[in-house]
């Protein structure tokens, strides 16, 4: 098929200039290298392309029908080529990011407007799920990566770290005189508490933490948002556990107390998590090394 590109190339020449001797000089291939091209691909169609004469040469009818295809062909293949050349100089492409609606909201958009402005060209696709979603999704080529909040098995991945979070539990100053907290650990007994949905990966990490600790917890609400946790805790129903890194304006101006309990929940990591078999994307490549920059 290569050899015969070079001819389709040939042939494509010579019907536009009708002319040997002016496409040889186009080419940069001598007037005999042409003719000898022009009959081994009518030899090889098994039909004539060209009708002869002191004056040049003109495309018969098959070779006028056959002209329209490889015109066509041969435009397709130079817009592929500008294509290539666009994505590896980052003036094209698409990126598909799974994220859960927390980090997309306190992490990823933050950093989303100076990618654009730097890469206007690039478009960029979010696809908010549940951590879980993301890895599956991985998994099915439909995104082409995470970000997501460790743990997890990490064996099939490629996990790159962002960013280490904290997180704390939290109540509104008035509800924890309500219930007279003396001791840390007294909101454990004395607290309503509003959590995140059991399928939740930050909800399964702290359920862990209650259980290495031996803390027993039923939560009156759970929901499937730290914003409205975060909302909830802030008009005094209870006490919740959110990320200190997204809250860090409300602990300031005192909508949100933290409550420190002994041990404190361990830190955790944001990070960046694709298909270790899967090759990334120039445009993929260029946001994953804007991101860690950020580290």
């Amino acid at each position: 098929m290569s050899k015969d590109l070079e001819l389709y190339k040939i042939f494509h020449t010579v019907a536009y200039y009708k002319n040997i001797s002016h496409a040889a000089a186009a080419l940069y291939i001598s007037q005999p290298a042409v003719s000898k091209s022009i009959k081994k691909l009518e030899a090889t169609l098994d039909i004539k392309l060209f009708s002869r004469s002191s004056k040049g040469v003109t495309l018969t009818t098959e070779g006028k029908l056959f002209y329209e295809y490889i015109e066509k062909a041969l435009h397709l293949i130079t817009e592929g080529e500008n294509t290539l050349t666009e994505l590896k100089s980052k003036k094209q492409g698409v990126i598909t990011i799974g994220v859960s609606t927390t980090l997309c909201k306190h992490f990823l958009l933050p950093h989303l407007k100076p990618f654009m402005n730097q890469y206007p060209e690039i478009k960029i696709k979010i696809i908010n799920k549940t951590t879980f979603d993301t890895l599956q999704h991985i998994d099915q080529g439909m995104i082409d990566f995470g970000i997501v909040s460790r743990p997890f098995n990490l064996d099939s991945y490629t996990f790159i770290k962002l960013a280490t979070i904290q997180d704390i539990f939290v109540a509104e100053k008035e509800y924890l005189k309500t219930i007279q907290v003396v001791a840390p650990n007294d909101i454990f007994t004395k607290a309503i508490f509003m959590l995140l949905e059991s399928d939740n990966i930050t909800r399964q990490y702290i359920d862990q933490f209650f259980i290495e600790n031996n803390i027993f917890i039923k939560p009156e609400i759970e929901i499937n948002t730290m914003d409205f946790l975060i909302e909830f805790a802030k008009i005094g129903l209870g006490v919740t556990v959110v990320i200190k890194n997204f809250i860090e304006q409300d602990l300031a101006n005192g909508n949100l107390v933290e409550i420190p309990v002994s041990p404190p929940i361990p830190s955790r990591t944001i990070g960046i998590i694709f298909n270790k078999k899967k090759d990334l994307s120039i445009a993929t490549q260029t946001f994953l090394s804007y991101l860690q920059t950020l580290i």
